[in-house]
C-alpha cells in the first residue's frame, strides 16, 4: 500500500566503468530542492577501484555525503542496483545513472508520487547532453511516448523510485536480463498487485552513447533483452511480437542500407547500424525464447 507521508530516502546510482561524468550527477543531487536530507549509495560494480578513490578525493559540497558499496562480485547494473538497495535506509529508493543528470525537482518529483503509488517513474530527455552525432544516431522516444509497451507501462532505470519494502519483497531487479531490467522489475511488480505511476515530463538529463562500439554493444543488448523478455512474459499475457513486423523491420533495414545517399535514406549511418544491431539482437532472442508469433 502506498504511504501517506513523504518517505524517507535513499538514492541508488550503480557505477559500471568509472567515467568523471559522475561528477555533474553528483554536483545535481546535491542541488535537489527536495526538503529532507537523503543518503546516496553508490555501487561499484567494476572493481577497480577507480571510484573508491574518487570518493575519497573529490570535492562535494558540505554536507553532502555519500555511501559506497562493493558490488562487483557479478556485473550487470541490476546487481549494482539490488547491492545497493541492500546498504541503502531510505523508505524509498530512488534510482539514477552515473553518467546522466537529474533535474532540480527530479527526488521531490519522486518522492511526492510515492506517497501514493509502490513503484514511480518519470520521462527523460536528450537534448541537453548530446551532440549532434549522438542525436542522430540514436532518435528518442517523445515524453509522452515513453514508459509504455504493447503490455504493461514500465519505470525507466535512470529515472525511477519504489518503496524499499516493495523492492526487496520482490526480490529486486532479475540480474540474468542484460537489458531491459526496469521493464522486467516494472512488470513483475504490477503483476504482484503493487500500484504504479509514470510522470510524462522529463526529470533526468539523458546522456547517449556517442562512440559507436559502446553504441552498438548497447543496441545489441537492448534488441536481445526486450524481445527475451516479450519471451518469458508470453505466459503471463505478453502479446508475442509479430514476425510481419520482424519481417517489415528487416526490409526497412535493406532498402535505407549506407550504400545508398543518406539524402534518400534519411539515415545516418550510426542510426542504420544501431537498428542493425538491434534486430540481429531481437532476431537471436526471438528464436530462443521463442517470442515471435502471427
Amino acid at each position: 500500500m502506498p504511504i501517506s507521508e513523504m518517505p524517507s530516502v535513499s538514492v541508488i546510482i550503480p557505477v559500471g566503468a568509472f567515467d568523471t561524468t559522475l561528477t555533474a550527477q553528483l554536483m545535481a543531487l546535491a542541488d535537489q530542492d527536495f526538503g529532507d536530507d537523503f543518503q546516496v549509495v553508490l555501487a561499484d560494480n567494476s572493481g577497480s577501484g577507480e571510484l573508491r578513490q574518487y570518493l575519497e578525493t573529490c570535492d562535494l559540497p558540505v554536507g553532502f555525503s555519500t555511501v559506497y558499496v562493493d558490488a562487483s562480485e557479478a556485473k550487470g547494473a541490476a546487481h549494482a542496483r539490488n547491492r545497493g538497495a541492500d546498504a541503502a535506509t531510505g523508505e524509498l529508493l530512488a534510482f539514477c545513472d552515473s553518467d546522466d543528470v537529474v533535474h532540480r525537482d527530479w527526488l521531490s518529483t519522486l518522492a511526492r508520487m510515492a506517497t501514493h503509488y509502490d513503484l514511480v517513474g518519470t520521462a527523460v530527455e536528450t537534448s541537453s547532453l548530446n551532440g549532434e552525432r549522438a542525436l542522430s544516431w540514436t532518435p528518442s522516444l517523445a515524453p509522452e511516448h515513453q514508459g509504455g509497451n504493447s503490455f504493461r507501462p514500465f519505470a525507466i532505470g535512470a529515472s525511477m523510485a519504489c518503496r524499499a519494502e516493495v523492492y526487496h519483497a520482490l526480490g529486486g531487479m532479475n540480474n540474468e536480463f542484460a537489458a531491459s531490467q526496469d521493464v522486467e522489475f516494472s512488470w513483475r511488480a504490477q503483476l504482484a498487485g503493487h500500484s504504479f505511476s509514470f510522470d510524462h515530463e522529463p526529470k533526468v538529463s539523458y546522456r547517449l552513447r556517442d562512440r559507436l562500439g559502446p553504441l552498438l554493444r548497447q543496441s545489441y543488448r537492448a534488441g536481445y533483452g526486450t524481445t527475451k523478455l516479450v519471451g518469458e512474459y508470453r505466459r503471463h499475457g505478453c502479446p508475442p511480437l509479430s514476425i510481419r513486423l520482424v519481417l517489415l523491420r528487416w526490409g526497412v533495414l535493406i532498402l535505407r542500407n549506407p550504400l545508398l545517399p543518406t539524402s534518400i535514406t534519411k539515415l545516418s549511418r550510426g542510426h542504420w547500424l544501431r537498428a542493425l544491431y538491434i534486430r540481429v539482437g531481437e532476431l537471436r532472442a526471438g528464436i530462443h525464447y521463442r517470442a515471435f508469433g502471427w
